[in-house]
């Protein structure tokens, strides 16, 4: 339920940042004037909640800034870690050492609070899909297609006009898995994380 809750107030509270940004940069007729954009790209490392334990993802997401304000654009991330556990291998044994194995990509959309400011906060969604897949001795034995979304709240710090890192924290909510062995709960889970942002701000 507190998870449910959390994942309710970020949406609302992007959504509002979002819509009452977006009516101010283009309610003027010089808005086009007012515009100003920035760019960035880097990798991103996080420990995750996945398969009733935690693993570590690593990955990279860059795009273009409008206005300090507004940031859109890709990122993808895998599962680098070994998942281990005991499964049905579809073949009559209900106890098998099984491995997870996943990846993901898509888009994101973030909110920047203040970015001028030398310790700022912002609010991503990560809209991914991806790809979910379980081995026996090396051998995939069934694997699925997922959709992500993923609402999370950065702290960053402005270390040089080139330069940015953040710690992040989000929880990803998947749907549409269709496995045997693992349903869409036993994917979903909390990420913390370390993003690091190079670029032109």
């Amino acid at each position: 339920m507190k998870k449910k809750i959390l994942i309710i107030s970020l949406m609302m509270s992007s959504t509002f940042c979002f819509s009452q940004e977006i009516k101010t940069l283009f309610s003027s007729n010089d808005s086009k004037k007012n515009l100003s954009f920035g760019r960035y790209g880097g990798p991103l490392i996080e420990t995750t909640q996945i398969n009733s334990d935690w693993g570590l993802t690593i990955g990279g997401k860059g795009g273009v800034i409008i206005n300090n304000k507004f940031a859109f654009g890709g990122i993808g991330k895998r599962l680098v870690s070994k998942n281990n556990f005991l499964g049905n291998n579809l073949n009559g044994n209900e106890s098998t050492s099984l491995t997870l194995n996943y990846g993901t990509g898509g888009v994101f959309g973030e909110y920047i609070f203040n970015m001028v400011s030398p310790v700022h906060f912002s609010i991503p969604i990560n809209l991914m899909a991806g790809n979910v897949s379980i081995e026996e001795n090396n051998v995939d034995i069934e694997s699925s297609t997922l959709f992500i979304f993923e609402p999370g709240v950065n702290l960053e710090f402005n270390f040089s006009k080139y330069f940015i890192s953040a710690i992040s924290v989000s929880y990803r909510q998947v749907f549409g898995g269709s496995l045997v062995n693992l349903n869409n709960r036993d994917l979903s889970g909390l990420n913390i994380g370390l993003v690091f942002k190079f670029g032109n701000f």
